[in-house]
């Protein structure tokens, strides 16, 4: 106990004195160019979505190193400095190193794993998604591997606390941002009030952590509701670069994931181009005819606008109305950007406007509770119709949007 205060007590003092880097907002909006440069690629421990995200990390001079100064992605050292700054925000940790310090450390471990705690590793990824994080059937191996002289500040394995879970999330934070239309359920069943909870819960966390801790960090954080309605940080996967496992720059795995990914990266994008002003002027050449990723990326920043982050985050990640117009045909990426609005909760209600001919497919393929379904011509008188089927793609998409909301008149909405 004593050496885990020591520990804990010389890690808070360095965090709470640490100098911070502000990201600041510069006074003209900066353009770059996103190029395979030898440094972004360098010990890039992910695909082209990490690589955006570097990119731009980069162009706003954040340390990548800076954060894991203090080794956060050891989920020892994570439970100790969250849980000293927001008590009880994660489940009950150990460290392995302690307990087998002491002289009944047999019984010890036999009580915990009996009354619910489990063997967990310090280092890894994915884990959570294919189940296999418990380790507790290893601990044979696992104890005799143990070194003698392995300590808190490089502790491999934890015994935790189980939790009896209803559903996972993850959130995502940039500094004290909650980055609303990033929140995703990871697993239990869907409702639309579902992240409302989880990202209030983040963010009264966000609030008690310093601002050395936070400032240019990029968190994704796995969020438990337990079946008795308790919010827990499962783990916080922090970007920049790791030292230990996988060494090199990390990010949230879920810019790359498919077939989302590029959604995903494009509103993180949109997020940075909003707040900082900055934005990515063109892409090299070369990157685009690699990575096919760039071109649904390119599609996708190129529809979200800044407007579109400013209303999702004014109304705290779902708005109450989303209209997508859809002209003659419907756009695989369209497709996949409104399945991606639902996932992520970002309205109450969709209405898909369409032309009569395109209307039975529209009907097919968007479903679901919260889609509504409307007809252009019913949103016109007959001879405004005539008129509206005579304008350019752009014209009759704002107008039938516009009719649409005068209909409808909900305070908070985006026009997709």
């Amino acid at each position: 106990m004593k050496k885990k205060d020591a520990v804990l007590k010389e890690l808070i003092l360095d965090i709470n004195n640490s100098r911070l880097n502000t990201v600041k907002k510069s006074l003209v909006n900066r353009t770059f160019e996103l190029s395979p440069h030898p440094f972004l690629l360098k010990d890039l421990s992910g695909w082209i979505g990490a690589f955006i995200v570097r990119a731009i990390r980069y162009e706003l001079s954040i340390n990548e190193y800076h954060i894991f100064k203090w080794r956060p992605e050891n989920k020892y050292i994570q439970y100790l400095i969250l849980n000293h700054y927001a008590r009880g925000c994660m489940p009950k940790t150990l460290s392995l190193t302690a307990i087998l310090e002491k002289d009944d450390w047999v019984a010890n471990i036999r009580d915990l794993i009996k009354s619910g705690y489990f063997i967990k590793a310090t280092l890894g990824f994915g884990s959570g998604a294919t189940k296999s994080f418990d380790k507790t059937t290893d601990f044979e191996q696992i104890l005799r591997n143990h070194k003698d002289d392995e300590s808190f500040q490089n502790e491999k394995w934890i015994i935790q606390k189980r939790l009896n879970l209803n559903k996972e999330f993850r959130v995502h934070t940039f500094g004290k941002d909650i980055l609303y239309g990033l929140t995703l359920r990871i697993s239990g069943t869907s409702d639309i009030n579902d992240f409302g909870q989880p990202q209030e819960f983040i963010n009264s966390i966000l609030q008690k952590l310093p601002s050395s801790f936070l400032e240019g960090t990029l968190i994704g954080w796995d969020v438990g509701l337990t079946k008795k309605g308790k919010l827990y940080v499962i783990e916080a996967n922090f970007t920049g670069f790791h030292p230990v496992y996988h060494a090199g720059f990390q990010t949230t795995g879920y810019v790359d994931t498919p077939p989302l990914g590029p959604i995903i990266c494009a509103l993180l994008y949109t997020y940075f181009r909003n707040k900082y002003g900055i934005s990515i002027a063109s892409v090299d050449n070369m990157l685009m005819e690699t990575f096919p990723y760039l071109e649904e990326f390119s599609y996708y920043i190129s529809i979200l606008k800044d407007e579109h982050i400013q209303s999702i985050f004014k109304a705290k990640g779902r708005v109450k109305a989303t209209y997508i117009y859809l002209d003659e045909k419907t756009e695989f990426h369209i497709i996949q950007l409104i399945s991606y609005m639902q996932l992520a909760n970002l309205a109450e209600t969709f209405y898909i406007i369409t032309s009569q001919k395109l209307q039975e497919e529209a009907e097919k393929r968007f479903t679901g509770d919260r889609i509504i379904h409307l007809a252009e011509r019913s949103l016109f008188t007959e001879d405004q119709y005539k008129e509206v089927q005579g304008l350019d793609y752009g014209r009759k998409k704002n107008i039938c949007c516009s009719h649409a909301m005068r209909l409808i008149n909900e305070q908070s909405y985006i026009i997709i």
